[in-house]
């Protein structure tokens, strides 16, 4: 460790966002809390059916650490934080591995979201993705419909809630392949990614491939 490091840390202390315990180095999370994260699957379910997106796949379920680790990216908020995050994705992109000729894009949040956090938490790991890995990303949807929160909200409410939220910027998608990575922090219910799925689906998008930091075990 540079003296520089050092100095930073007897006037700039670090603390593990999930633990509170005092961090030595580089690190955004400490180790202890770090090996609590749930390893990688090595298969996952896929949906079908109702559901308008091809493929599935989350990083953990969203409890414990992980969930504690979203909530305080978010909510605190720590925007620092997303290298971390996009290190998870990164993992998970290396075992369940998108197509060559596909482009990431996320769900984007209404204003009031970005009022409140003062940046886009899922922009962000996006482009700290595509900067890491060289997957192109790109912002192919907006937000057409301003709306409330979903917390507590019925799979139903989700779905009739945000129907017709989402648009497409048809003018990057004709410029993609067609295939379309979409990544989000937490799939609850699905409504939110199935809807950016439906959208997508329908200006022209060839597939649609899902990948979410966490899962709810509650809801499927």
């Amino acid at each position: 460790m540079c003296v520089l490091s050092e100095i930073l840390n007897v006037f700039f202390p670090k603390y593990c966002p999930v633990c509170g315990k005092k961090i030595i180095g580089k690190d955004l999370i400490c180790l202890e809390c770090v090996t609590k994260i749930p390893p990688l699957p090595f298969q996952q379910t896929n949906f079908t059916a109702k559901w308008y997106f091809d493929e599935f796949f989350y990083r953990a379920p969203y409890s414990g650490v992980m969930g504690k680790i979203i909530r305080t990216y978010k909510y605190i908020p720590r925007p620092s934080l997303s290298h971390f995050l996009s290190d998870l994705f990164l993992e998970l992109f290396e075992r369940f591995p998108p197509p060559n000729n596909a482009v990431i894009t996320h769900v984007p949040i209404t204003f009031g979201s970005l009022k409140e956090k003062g940046f886009d938490h899922i922009k962000r790991i996006s482009l700290e993705i595509s900067r890491k890995a060289g997957i192109k990303s790109l912002s192919l949807l907006e937000v057409s419909r301003q709306t409330k929160g979903q917390v507590g909200l019925s799979q139903m409410e989700r779905r009739t809630q945000i129907a017709g939220k989402y648009e497409v910027i048809r003018k990057r998608l004709y410029k993609t392949s067609g295939v379309v990575v979409l990544i989000d922090d937490v799939f609850t219910t699905g409504a939110t990614v199935n809807e950016c799925s439906r959208v997508l689906k329908a200006q022209g998008a060839s597939k649609v491939l899902v990948y979410t930091l966490a899962k709810s075990m509650k809801e499927n």
